[in-house]
């Protein structure tokens, strides 16, 4: 691989982990500017694997932190109801497949991790809905890109 490619690697990669500029739109742009698909596909995944586990891990110990603090003042604090109303209709499959195509997935996991879904278990479920619609993406691209060169 070219210097080039590396460059598109690592731009790929942050750009997967920057919140809202989600893989699947980072992996076809990678694609297009002309690396490996492969290559761009895991880049784009990883990076926003990376800050979805942040979010969940420190999300999670901040949720612990502010129920212990809760406890301690009892005080009540109601939950949000649409991140309930999700959870209650779709479960964490659905918040998981729903997250990269609407509310992004750093913030699907804080909103798992906000209603008491435990970090590792979060991870897992957000990270198999990045890596199927960052697939999506990656093979919509490359089958595009063989239509037009066809």
């Amino acid at each position: 691989m070219s210097a080039t490619d590396w460059s598109i690697l690592g731009g790929t990669f942050l750009g997967g982990a920057f919140p809202w500029l989600e893989a699947i739109v980072v992996i076809p742009a990678g694609i297009l500017a002309g690396a490996p698909a492969f290559a761009v596909l895991i880049s784009g995944v990883l990076g926003n694997l990376f800050t979805v586990w942040l979010a969940a891990v420190f999300g999670e110990q901040i949720r612990n932190w502010w129920l212990a603090r809760r406890k301690k003042r009892c005080e009540s604090k109601p939950r949000n109801p649409r991140v309930d109303r999700v959870m209650k209709k779709w479960g964490m499959p659905g918040l998981a497949l729903l997250g990269p195509l609407g509310l992004g997935t750093q913030i699907s996991a804080l909103a798992a991790v906000a209603v008491g879904i435990g970090w590792r278990r979060t991870v897992l479920w957000v990270g198999l809905g990045t890596v199927f619609w960052a697939s999506v993406a990656a093979g919509l691209t490359v089958a595009g890109l063989d239509f037009f060169a066809a």
